[in-house]
């Protein structure tokens, strides 16, 4: 079978004679936006020019910003919107703005209140009031309470509450004489008395008989003493072990005395009981009196807050006030009024966590520190108040997520998957259209005893993340398929016609007039703009990494002044370009200097058979420079196919493992479609220590691999870079410019010879913006550019002889660079066949 011909739309060279056809011109190299279309650009963002506000729109981002918009507008539940791009293309800015077109919606506002539970201390209740009157209810809670200590206040000193309880003490006090009476009468007609006797550091009633005096006594009484005629059981006792009193007379005055006590203790009880009896008529009394104005104030209080939530809850407080009089009652005792306030009466109070009365727009709540707590809200920790729920609702604080309510919250995707509790909260939050406040262990102690209603939330979350974080997640959490139904996709670039150069000067000029900069003349914002499309790398495309751009216009301007210059201009601008470069290239120095030492052993002159000097791009994020790199190649006669060395030690990655299966599939099918492909060949990047990884050397390799089997040699001036698929196309690869001024900078430090350049892929050309001095190289023949679509314009490049074309067999004429190719890898199989028998 024939394998196919592909010849990338270009002439194919015979005998080398026609190899200039692939080296591009000065003028397909030039990359140049010129001051003349510059200064039309400038002329036409200014203000006066159209009237349209340049300065604050959005750049080049239509499709992200029609997303955003409709995320923005649409209030379903999991209408969240994911803002993803490269940092610098204005994502934060733009979904701020949006945002700020968003209408008026003062419905969807509301106030958040936290109030004491009668019902469960531990629970605190919530209280959800339209905006601005969370702190008016609260101040009119407030007069309430204030008002309700003024009625029991009064009710306390009016003379008809007075006398009411005198009456009422005065018949209990009657009634308690009486009964007394009789029982002392009792007493002392069954020979006994009621004394006062202390025991237990306190005086006590006791019973004692009333007996006849002894002998002794009697004679002490006839000496002018006295005789007692009570006598304690003690007493008695002796007596009757003196026989002056029967014991029978003795038990029998013990026992009646034993039922004397019994009702002296029901009698007491009964007085107790009596005197509960006067407390709780006093106090039903008392609360007769006060009910009509507790009920009074709070119909009127019901009235003013219709809300059937805010009604039952003062219908529970009603009634929590009229079984708690006692509190207002403690809460006049005393003379300082700091000291009189009892701590009971915290739970008459209102803690507004969210008051939007200050807000005429939905609020936006941008989060920077996204903790569990700082995003939900938590409580703070007094272990003094530890078990004391009255005023535990008070110290409860809201977050981010509730104070955005009615609004929205901006998050950095990065710092909300960092921790995966605030992730997981989160979720729960959107599921659940609630903010569940928990409380956390802290320095001042444990909080884990109060547990919060969750309240509920309108909150429209925008996150903003990385190029290709939206697509991971959507793929790794279903929930968050659910949540972010918008995505909003920032692209790194925008084409680069009329309407983005002036978007470019319109942005240039408003940096320069916020930050005080210098103004650009038209060479000046030129060189901005071919600095935007060197970032975008493309030459028909500008970057949308404003904040670069914007931070080239300061350096720009540090330069300009540093001049002395009174504008920022195309030299100020390069100077910036180079000085940034040169202040990050110090690895880049090195190798250079390791080349020219021959450290690192590279040839750039003259040829070699199987060497090939190839390129890599070294990126370390904020500098990326090129560097060239030799790949070589053996071959013998074998079985073991194309072998990486990167790989056998470890040091490529899987999209170079590829391309090196790629290499062996594009050989096998150009040269070895009648005959088994019998070689052992190796593939390695000379002196080189880190992993590899792309494949923007495997067409290096190729050359290197063709060069090896068919002994031929390869020009070493000349350095190349190319994708190869298996049919032998030659794919564009990242980082050209890099590449090209890389090998450049090789070569001046080595002495340019005039023969030197670089092989890109012709497809790469759209990518060509190269400074300056490369351009003027190019331009004076010092330095050159192929640009090739096959493997086979790459081969006449690199030897000068014709790559040869297979006919209607698959042979290709012998004296080309295939035939030989083809030829020795036959010569191969026949050895392998011959030795192997």
């Amino acid at each position: 079978m024939t394998p196919p011909r592909v010849d990338g739309g270009t002439a194919r060279l015979e005998g080398g004679a026609g190899a200039r056809s692939l080296e591009l011109s000065a003028e397909d190299v030039r990359f140049s936006i010129g001051a003349d279309r510059a200064r039309a650009a400038d002329a036409a963002a200014a203000p006066e020019s159209g009237g349209h506000a340049w300065g604050v729109a959005v750049i080049g981002q239509p499709r992200a910003l029609e997303a955003l918009r409709m995320g923005v507008r649409v209030r379903a539940r999991g209408y969240n919107v994911y803002v993803s791009g490269a940092p610098g293309t204005g994502r934060r800015t733009a979904a701020l703005r949006v945002i700020a077109e968003e209408p008026d919606a003062p419905g969807r506002l509301r106030d958040i209140a936290y109030v004491y539970n009668f019902a469960s201390p531990l629970e605190p209740r919530t209280l959800v009031l339209p905006a601005g009157q969370g702190e008016d209810f609260k101040r009119d809670l407030h007069r309430m309470i204030e008002a309700i200590k003024e009625i029991v206040r009064l009710q306390a000193e009016s003379p008809q509450a007075h006398e009411a309880e005198a009456a009422l003490a005065a018949k209990t006090e009657e009634r308690e004489n009486s009964l007394l009476s009789s029982f002392e009468a009792e007493l002392a007609a069954d020979g006994f008395r009621p004394v006062q006797v202390e025991a237990g550091g306190g005086a006590v009633m006791d019973i004692v008989p009333v007996v006849a005096p002894s002998v002794d006594a009697t004679t002490a009484a006839a000496e002018g003493g006295f005789a007692d005629s009570t006598s304690c059981f003690e007493t008695l006792q002796a007596r009757v072990s003196s026989g002056e009193m029967a014991a029978a007379d003795y038990d029998e005055l013990r026992k009646r005395w034993f039922g004397h006590m019994d009702r002296m203790k029901r009698l007491f009880a009964e007085l107790r009981r009596a005197r509960t009896e006067l407390e709780d008529r006093t106090e039903e009394a008392r609360e007769r009196a006060i009910a009509p104005h507790v009920e009074a104030e709070s119909s009127i209080l019901s009235e003013k807050w219709p809300d059937p939530r805010l009604r039952a809850w003062i219908g529970e407080l009603q009634k929590d006030v009229m079984s708690h009089l006692f509190l207002f009652k403690d809460e006049e005792q005393g003379d300082d009024r700091r000291k009189r306030r009892s701590p009971a009466l915290a739970r008459y109070g209102v803690n507004v966590i969210v008051a939007n009365d200050a807000l005429a727009r939905p609020p936006v709540v941008v989060e920077n520190h996204p903790t569990p707590a700082n995003l939900f809200g938590s409580i703070e920790a007094r272990p003094e108040d530890e078990g004391d729920a009255r005023a535990s609702y008070l110290r409860i604080r809201a977050g981010s997520f509730l104070k955005a309510s009615g609004g929205f919250l901006v998050l950095r995707a990065e710092d909300v998957l960092s921790d995966e509790e605030t992730w997981v909260r989160l979720k729960r939050a959107l599921q659940d259209g609630k903010a569940d406040i928990q409380s956390r262990d802290g320095l001042l102690g444990p909080g884990g005893w109060l547990k919060p209603e969750a309240p509920e939330a309108d909150v429209k979350v925008v996150m903003i993340g990385g190029e290709s974080s939206y697509d991971v997640l959507y793929q790794a959490d279903p929930d968050f398929q659910k949540l972010f139904k918008v995505h909003a996709e920032f692209d790194s670039s925008m084409p680069l016609d009329d309407e983005s150069l002036r978007d470019y000067a319109a942005f240039s000029r408003r940096v320069a007039g916020d930050e005080g900069l210098l103004g650009l003349d038209p060479g000046g914002l030129a060189a901005v703009i071919e600095q935007g499309a060197r970032v975008a790398e493309y030459r028909s495309r500008l970057s949308t990494r404003f904040g670069a751009i914007a931070d080239l216009l300061r350096e720009a301007d540090y330069r300009a002044r540093a001049s002395g210059e009174a504008v920022i201009g195309e030299r100020s601008v390069r100077a910036a370009v180079e000085a940034r470069a040169r202040l990050s290239n110090l690895p880049e120095e090195k190798l250079e200097d390791m080349i020219a030492s021959g450290e690192i052993i590279l040839q750039a002159s003259g040829k070699a058979v199987g060497r090939v000097n190839g390129l890599a791009v070294h990126d370390r994020g904020y500098y990326a420079f090129g560097m060239p790199a030799v790949i070589s190649a053996q071959v013998s006669p074998g079985e073991g196919g194309v072998i990486n060395i990167e790989g056998e030690s470890g040091l490529s990655g899987e999209i170079y493992d590829k391309a090196v299966l790629i290499v062996e599939g594009f050989l096998r099918s150009r040269y070895a479609r009648d005959f088994p492909l019998a070689v052992t060949a190796s593939i390695c990047f000379e002196q080189s220590y880190t992993a590899v990884e792309g494949d923007s050397a495997s067409s290096t390799a190729v050359y290197a691999l063709l060069s090896a089997i068919a002994d031929l040699s390869l020009r070493q001036d000349v350095a190349v870079t190319g994708s190869l698929n298996q049919i032998g196309q030659v794919q564009p690869v990242g980082g050209v410019n890099e590449k090209i001024e890389g090998f450049y900078r090789v070569c001046r430090h080595a002495g340019l010879t005039g023969t030197q350049g670089v092989m890109i892929p012709r497809r790469n050309v759209v990518n060509l913006t190269l400074s300056r001095e490369v351009q003027d190289a190019v331009a004076s023949g010092r330095f050159h550019v192929w640009a090739v679509s096959t493997i086979d314009e790459g081969i006449e490049t690199l030897t000068g002889m014709a790559a040869g074309y297979p006919d209607a067999r698959g042979d290709f004429p012998p004296d080309s660079f295939n035939g030989r190719v083809r030829r020795e890898l036959l010569r191969m199989a026949r050895t392998v066949k011959s030795y192997t028998g």
